[in-house]
């Protein structure tokens, strides 16, 4: 037991906190287990608070309590968090030429002066409690912790050129003889490179890491929020043995560099499990690697969650109540409705309900629901998996995509027969979804008596609500305002930045949609082949919103900007003052 902790015991003791028999214990504790001396007591069942109020009362100095507490990650980058941990100590804030440091022994100097010849400034002492330390560390220093920008030389500090390029010299033989990973050094600079850019990915709520060769270098992308954000450039010679560690995580062929190929792996990063799927593309200046990073921790959202505005929360749950019939969802790769679906099923998964899905691949592991991973070459095909399904007696069928004729000739037949049947399709928009589907070959008349409701949507990032700054109406967005929401009180915002968001503004996306529940005149122009136009048009004039009125609604409730919406939905053609007139007449004749 060091001086520092013997001091502590000495003040505590003389004010009675404890007797002597459980001081002793405590020591004989913390010998044997190694931990702070401060730590063992709390475990003893000493109250910290009364330990952080006695030792700044008796030593004269600031006590600070951690909690709800925000330090800049500036000052949190001055201590590692191996120090922190270690010592107990955590450092707070910074005024000018000195940086107040909290700790749970004030007494040990030795901490102080390192910390004050590792930063080079003063350090003021104040006491902090045992018990609030670990969370403060998880949320500076976690999973949670703000990402700071790369520093290059920092992270290829020990990437040095002449290692590198001996790496890449003997990069043909190596790869030759190279069947596992087994033979690779877990300790190697480049090891460390890829793990370092795939925690801070993780880190900053990335979906995708982008690693593109160049003619000079290798470019380092993700796409958080949907957006595609620039990260870092590294050198050319760190290409080969850098591709490489990445193929070998996903059990690739690192030989084979002239066809594309896709690998899976799984990770920790901190306490998140992280399934990584892996592609590769030939390119000119070679290959290509995308990382797409899917974290099974994040679990399924209920579908009062996942942020629909409450018109489309109401009509999806009615759709959700029938027992049989077909619900899709459509939009383009990425616009979340995956999500959308396992929301729904959340939903339905009450325990009497038999659900199946079959997907490809299987993004989502849920309890109580049967799931049913796609692998052609072993024959199990969408149609194949479908087939079996239905003998299995379901309630509920997911099925992961409507891309053929034989896949969906089975599902509308199980819609049809007692089953409540719910998939996805790429279309634009929900009235194309029947246009598409008529190309892939299904009757009109089946598509007319089964569908239950087709939802469209799209995701936008959603304003970061620590940096986003007030404007007042602006005439772009004037021209889309409904008639009558002058009169209702909204505040518009718009982005600013900040280090929370990266500079962007934007802080996580929701989506914005819109639903095609077909009544019997829209049932009618299905069976007559009538245009994507005029089964819109008809769904209109029975109460459906499109995406782009759904997102000028989430503007003025200053949830995102209009440049957000318009960059994931093509606004139409603005209504002219007379259709806004003959709107607002309609309106008055309602309430009249």
């Amino acid at each position: 037991m060091i001086e520092s902790e013997r001091k502590v015991g000495r003040i505590l003791l003389g004010v009675e906190l404890f007797d002597a028999e459980l001081l002793k214990k405590a020591e004989i504790q913390q010998k044997k287990s190694g931990k702070r001396f401060t730590e063992v007591l709390v475990s003893l069942g000493v109250d910290p608070e009364a330990i952080r109020q006695t030792l700044a009362m008796r030593l004269k100095l600031p006590e600070f309590s951690l909690q709800g507490r925000r330090v800049e990650p500036e000052i949190i980058k001055l201590i590692p968090q191996a120090w922190v941990q270690e010592h107990g100590i955590f450092p707070l804030e910074r005024v000018d030429n000195t940086l107040t440091l909290g700790m749970v022994n004030p007494f040990n100097v030795d901490v102080i002066k390192d910390i004050r010849f590792k930063t080079g400034l003063n350090v003021r002492v104040a006491v902090i409690a045992e018990t609030e330390l670990p969370a403060m560390i998880d949320k500076n220093y976690g999973d949670d912790a703000p990402v700071a920008e790369f520093n290059m030389d920092e992270v290829l500090r020990d990437v040095g050129p002449q290692q590198v390029e001996l790496l890449a010299a003997g990069q043909e033989e190596e790869e030759q003889e190279e069947e596992a990973p087994a033979g690779i050094d877990t300790d190697a600079p480049i090891i460390r490179l890829v793990d370092r850019v795939i925690q801070d990915a993780v880190r900053g709520r990335a979906t995708d890491v982008h690693v593109e060769p160049g003619r000079g270098g290798v470019h380092v992308r993700y796409r958080i929020d949907g957006v595609m954000t620039d990260i870092l450039d590294i050198p050319k010679y760190v290409q080969g043995p850098l591709l490489s560690r990445i193929k070998i995580m996903g059990s690739m062929d690192i030989t084979d560099k002239r066809k594309p190929q896709d690998g899976r792996s799984k990770i920790r990063v901190g306490n998140k499990l992280v399934d990584l799927r892996i592609s590769s593309l030939p390119t000119m200046y070679g290959e290509k690697i995308v990382l797409r990073l899917l974290e099974q921790s994040k679990g399924v959202v209920n579908v009062g969650d996942v942020g629909f505005s409450p018109l489309i929360l109401n009509s999806l749950n009615t759709l959700l109540d029938y027992p049989q019939g077909m619900i899709l969802v459509t939009g383009p790769t990425g616009s979340g409705k995956t999500t959308t679906l396992y929301s729904a099923l959340s939903r339905l998964n009450d325990g009497t309900t038999n659900i199946v899905t079959v997907e490809d691949p299987v993004e989502y592991q849920v309890s109580g629901i049967n799931q049913v991973q796609i692998n052609v070459r072993a024959g199990m095909t969408f149609a194949n998996g479908l087939r079996s399904i239905l003998r299995q007696d379901p309630d509920v069928i997911l099925v992961g995509e409507m891309r053929d004729l034989e896949t969906s000739e089975i599902a509308f037949h199980a819609a049809q027969t007692g089953h409540l049947v719910l998939s996805t399709l790429h279309t634009n928009d929900a009235a194309s979804s029947v246009t598409r589907l008529l190309s892939i070959g299904i009757d009109p008349y089946i598509i007319a008596s089964s569908i239950l409701g087709v939802m469209a949507q799209r995701l936008v990032r959603q304003l970061c609500p620590k940096c986003k700054v007030p404007v007042s109406m602006y005439e772009l967005l004037e021209k889309w305002v409904p008639p009558g929401s002058e009169e209702m009180p909204y505040q518009l915002f718009e982005s600013k930045g900040c280090s929370a968001c990266r500079e962007t503004g934007f802080m996580g996306r929701f989506p914005i949609s819109e639903i095609l529940v077909p009544n019997d005149t829209v049932r009618d122009f299905i069976l007559k082949g009538r245009s994507d136009r005029e089964i819109l048009n008809i769904a209109r004039q029975a109460g459906m919103k499109t995406i782009f009125e759904d997102g000028i609604q989430r503007i003025l409730q200053g949830l995102t900007t209009f440049e957000e919406v318009t960059r994931v939905v093509a606004p139409p053609p603005p209504p002219s003052p007379e259709e806004k007139a003959k709107v607002s007449l309609m309106k008055v004749r309602e309430t009249g």
